[in-house]
């Protein structure tokens, strides 16, 4: 399947509220790269798309680190404010929701607040949110269709030292916070959550150059 293929199963979707998909996977599996495909296409066919990401939903360092700066159980605990992404864009979203919604709560890389300004969703609206985690039970029932990306662990840790997107000093000290945090976090969270087997797709990016969106084959997460 396709990401054309996907974005005409979306707009199948015949809802009475904004129809809310969600494109779940590790760091650096694809996520970003499907989801602003998806939702370019989605525009094409004259539909007002939200794009939004989990990472503007992020927890402040006191919440995120918790448990450590390399516990794997606080990665998929603490680091993402699953409350207020619900109270500021799934739920506004869903059916009975008030359509007013934001897009930010908090700035990551500046490490404060980040409030975005508060718009109103056209009830056609699509929304395509990109994000870790998006199947916890914690967000049960805030999605209409969901997307688990899928690609090796080494493939993944590959593109993210080739785009070092968190800025480390090092890559080495990337290399090493996806080690001992961010995969044994995300096998965690496979193990007890089992996302791809709650999704509505899994696609694999495994062997394509950085997440490129198509062609998609079957692969399966493999561990470290």
């Amino acid at each position: 399947m396709n990401v054309a293929e996907i974005a005409d199963r979306v707009l199948r979707l015949a809802l009475p509220h904004p129809v809310r998909v969600g494109v779940d996977g590790f760091c650096a599996a694809g996520k970003t790269t499907l989801a602003d495909e998806l939702a370019r296409l989605v525009r094409a066919r004259s539909r007002f798309v939200i794009r939004a990401s989990a990472d503007d939903f992020q927890n402040p360092p006191e919440i995120r680190y918790q448990l450590g700066k390399e516990s794997p159980e606080g990665f998929l605990r603490h680091a993402l404010d699953l409350a207020a992404l619900r109270a500021e864009l799934l739920d506004p979203l869903g059916d009975g929701g008030s359509l007013d919604y934001r897009t930010s709560t908090y700035d990551i890389h500046a490490l404060k607040p980040n409030l975005s300004p508060q718009l109103r969703a056209p009830a056609s609206a699509i929304l395509i949110l990109d994000g870790l985690f998006l199947h916890l039970p914690d967000l049960a029932g805030c999605f209409d269709f969901t997307i688990f990306v899928t690609a090796s662990v080494e493939t993944c840790l590959a593109r993210a030292l080739r785009r070092n997107q968190e800025g480390h000093a090092s890559l080495e000290q990337l290399a090493r916070i996806y080690r001992d945090r961010y995969i044994p976090g995300f096998q965690m969270y496979l193990d007890q959550v089992r996302p791809q087997d709650l999704a509505s797709v899994v696609i694999s990016t495994e062997g394509l150059e950085d997440g490129a969106a198509q062609p998609y084959i079957d692969e399966p997460w493999k561990p470290a």
